[in-house]
């Protein structure tokens, strides 16, 4: 560092904590607004070899024509990293394939591992014979059928595994844009593409607020539950539009309960590091699921609430009706 500065304020070191806090979630938006992901999060290599190893790192992304946005623990040799991969379409597959098998062999070559903090389980247990060799693979193997015969526990991770770009979960989403009510102008008008944006870092899981100003999400800190949480609802959501699990569309019993509890604060979509609006996905899923249908009472009641204030207003029942209130 070439200078330092001390800050005492309370406001400016939460607002500094934030940058780092939120970093998982905000360097998946690229400056120009497309979309990077973590494909290849967490190799770490020798701090000495660092500066050498980010400089071929930054060719080989020209190389494959990708940008990427690296952060995380310099110090330790370890970077994570958000990549633009097109993962919606066959060519973006295949580039994401190249490119990692590439960039294990650079990792290899610097001394580096493939997984600096969070494992190799499924993303990245096809590179390992690079990194270990498919000797000290077969041994794994040897290991593995040794203490799971069977094949039970875990099965795919680390050993035998399944295809790096198999089981990607954009996969089964529409390639067609969504009919939809709502604009969604910061995702092209692209309702699949608002769904999208949670890539799963949780903020919205918190038990308590992180700074006086932090809403999301009440309903999960007072369930406790995944499903009454942002992230939870933003799943099911995608779920719902890939349709196998979720396999009954806009009148999904499972989506509507999980949205249920949605106060429609729209504390998300401040507080939330990628902008999620769940308020705006809830109006969206309420519309298309009772599309023709009748809606509970409470909707007339309260959603019509301004007709019946004047309708009030002009018979002159304002005191019955209160009365009746009570």
């Amino acid at each position: 560092a070439l200078d330092a500065r001390v800050v005492d304020d309370p406001a400016g070191q939460r607002a500094l904590w934030r940058v780092r806090e939120d970093a998982s979630g905000t360097a998946t938006r690229m400056s120009d607004g497309s979309e990077a992901w973590p494909g290849w999060e967490d190799c770490a290599v020798p701090p000495a070899r660092l500066g050498a190893y980010l400089r071929d790192f930054r060719s080989l992304l020209a190389g494959h024509g990708l940008r990427g946005t690296p952060y995380g623990h310099f110090g330790d040799g370890c970077i994570h990293v958000r990549i633009d991969f097109d993962l919606l379409g066959r060519e973006g597959v295949a580039r994401f394939r190249t490119f990692s098998e590439d960039l294990a062999e650079l990792v290899v070559a610097h001394g580096g591992s493939l997984s600096g903090e969070h494992g190799d389980g499924q993303a990245r247990a096809e590179l390992l014979p690079k990194m270990y060799g498919p000797g000290l693979v077969a041994l794994f193997e040897r290991v593995k059928d040794a203490w799971d015969p069977a094949g039970l526990l875990n099965p795919g991770m680390l050993v035998r595994p399944a295809p790096l770009d198999a089981d990607l979960r954009f996969a089964p989403l529409p390639r067609e844009p969504v009919d939809v009510v709502f604009g969604y102008p910061h995702d092209g008008g692209d309702f699949v593409a608002a769904v999208r944006r949670c890539v799963g870092v949780a903020k919205c899981r918190t038990a308590a607020p992180g700074s006086p100003t932090a809403v999301m999400c009440p309903s999960f800190r007072v369930t406790g539950e995944e499903e009454h949480s942002t992230r939870g609802r933003a799943r099911l959501l995608h779920e719902m539009l890939a349709g196998e699990v979720v396999t009954d569309g806009w009148r999904s019993t499972e989506v509507k309960d999980a949205l249920d509890l949605c106060l429609s604060c729209k504390g998300c979509r401040s507080d939330c590091p990628v902008g999620v609006d769940m308020a705006t996905y809830k109006a969206e899923f309420l519309h298309h699921h009772y599309e023709g249908r009748r809606r509970p009472a409470a909707h007339y009641t309260m959603g019509r609430l301004p007709r019946w204030l004047r309708v009030v207003a002009a018979t002159r029942t304002a005191g019955l009706v209160n009365a009746l209130a009570r």
